[in-house]
């Protein structure tokens, strides 16, 4: 048996392992309950309401808020443009869960800005419009914050992309900046908005740590309640069913919208944007559109939450804390090891074996990062209880079925690192070792490993940081006693430690900072 056959079997045992939560959820949507009944005439309207105002909402904000700063900053020339190239990608640095965590502390009836805005005003809190930020309005509102940068991204990329001859063109027509931006940008953009709001709202509707602090029902919360307090894995794979379906409606909509969509500009008439210099009152109007979402989506919360480090740390750093970061670490390091090998097989298979069978199997190991934390450990327990009643054995409460739940959740993240990587690598290259008859081996360890490490280094880096910030997935597969950061600061919060949570938010956070940064770097490569 030759090398190629190895790794094609190899990659449809992965696949098939990979594949095994998610289609035990879907049996489960058919096993009898006591309880659904109960779920369904009490809980489950509110669930899909709640998800469907969060998704509208979230789509609403992160569409104005990434695409009007991808516009500013992709055509103006202004004070500040180059730093927010960058400064409007940070606020993707702080999960979703911190951010709620912060700005409940600083904007909640007893939050550090609403008590010194009253002292300020010599006011109560009955004189005023208080907004309450602990509602769903307010989560959708700080989610937002953080997600816009989906939208920002992918906006930015693809206006890059177009060629200035379309500006040119609406110049001559007579058009004013504002008309082309309507008329024409925004028309032409719409294939790239859509794709970015639609990550935002897959995000969003499957997030867990905002609305578990917000008080928000959801089907995420929901699979929560359910697991835990009716010790219910049926009901709950019959709810996280019901997400994934919202989920993979969103996945259709967003393929479906750009069939046969031209993404950017090509042949001899392209022209790269020459961007045009502000001055006087619009320049401060383009400084200010893109000050608001990076001072409320990064600078503020980063700066509070450096505060509160600063006066809790040497009260939370301690051995029991140290052993929870050295937890968080080792288990984040092995996983993504682990994470971009088998990654590399499944995707190193595609390039040998240019067929419908390989690229299938690479299609659907990617599906688990659509699918949100919470399902894919709802999954993973029932695949892993089925083994230990099977073998008599116990696996389903370890460190074992955290780590399979993230090569489910995170291998997506790993291959798409190396169908870049490999894209950039010529089959000619492959042709020209095959013509001198050098082995496959030798092509693989001489030709294709020093060319796609820089891909596989990329590769662990991304998937460390987000195995460092997964919460939901960790809290219902780790074993007792045994913490992340995440799950640290989520407890820490949930005793009213606002405070003492901002220090493991805090290594979190920094984390996430070196990983945009990255990120952008890559970005003025491209």
């Amino acid at each position: 048996m030759n090398i190629f056959n190895k790794l094609t079997i190899s990659s449809v045992l992965l696949t098939l392992l990979i594949s095994i939560p998610g289609l035990i959820l879907i049996a489960n949507v058919f096993a009898p309950s006591d309880n659904w009944q109960h779920l369904v005439d009490t809980v489950l309207f509110d669930y899909i309401f709640n998800s469907l105002y969060i998704m509208l909402g979230v789509a609403f904000l992160t569409s104005i808020l990434g695409f009007t700063t991808a516009y500013i900053t992709t055509f103006f020339q202004f004070t500040g443009s180059k730093f927010f190239h960058y400064g409007l990608i940070l606020p993707f640095a702080i999960p979703t869960y911190i951010m709620s965590y912060i700005y409940g502390g600083m904007f909640d009836i007893t939050g550090t800005v609403t008590t010194f805005i009253l002292k300020l005003l010599g006011k109560t809190l009955n004189e005023v419009y208080f907004f309450d930020i602990m509602s769903i309005e307010g989560a959708i509102l700080v989610m937002s914050l953080v997600l816009y940068p989906y939208v920002y991204l992918i906006s930015k990329t693809y206006l890059k992309s177009e060629s200035s001859s379309i500006i040119d063109a609406s110049k001559t027509m007579g058009l004013t900046n504002f008309q082309i931006f309507y008329k024409v940008i925004i028309p032409i953009s719409r294939p790239a908005i859509v794709a970015g709001v639609i990550l935002a709202v897959m995000e969003a509707v499957a997030d867990y740590g905002v609305m578990d602090y917000y008080g928000v029902s959801t089907f995420v919360t929901g699979i929560f309640r359910t697991w835990l307090g009716m010790g219910s894995v049926e009901d709950a794979s019959k709810l996280a069913s019901m997400l994934m379906i919202f989920i993979f409606v969103l996945i259709f909509c967003e393929r479906f919208q750009r069939r046969n969509k031209r993404y950017k500009s090509s042949g001899k008439d392209f022209k790269p944007i020459i961007k045009e210099k502000l001055t006087g009152t619009k320049a401060f109007l383009a400084f200010i559109a893109c000050f608001i979402p990076f001072f409320f989506g990064f600078l503020l919360p980063f700066s509070q939450m450096s505060f509160w480090f600063y006066i809790s740390y040497e009260e939370i750093i301690d051995e029991d804390f140290l052993r929870i970061l050295l937890q968080t670490l080792s288990l984040g390091v092995f996983s993504s090891i682990l994470i971009t090998l088998l990654a590399f097989v499944i995707t190193y298979n595609v390039r040998l074996h240019k067929n419908k069978i390989a690229e299938n199997l690479l299609q659907i190991s990617k599906l688990g990062y659509s699918i949100p934390g919470a399902v894919v450990a709802v999954g993973v327990l029932s695949f892993f209880s089925i083994i230990d009643k099977s073998f008599d054995i116990l696996i389903s409460g370890s460190v074992i079925a955290i780590v399979f739940g993230y090569v489910v959740r995170f291998i997506a993240v790993s291959i798409n690192n190396y169908e870049s990587g490999f894209s950039k690598i010529p089959q000619t290259y492959d042709d020209a070792c095959k013509t001198m008859q050098i082995g496959s081996f030798q092509t693989f360890f001489k030709v294709i490993l020093p060319l796609v490490k820089g891909s596989m280094m990329a590769s662990f880096i991304i998937v460390f940081i987000e195995t460092m910030k997964e919460l939901p997935l960790t809290m219902i597969l780790r074993p007792f006693n045994f913490d992340t950061l995440p799950v640290l600061s989520h407890e820490l919060v949930t005793q009213a430690q606002i405070i003492e949570s901002s220090v493991p938010a805090m290594f979190i956070v920094l984390l996430g900072i070196v990983s945009v940064l990255v990120l952008a770097k890559k970005m003025v490569k491209d």
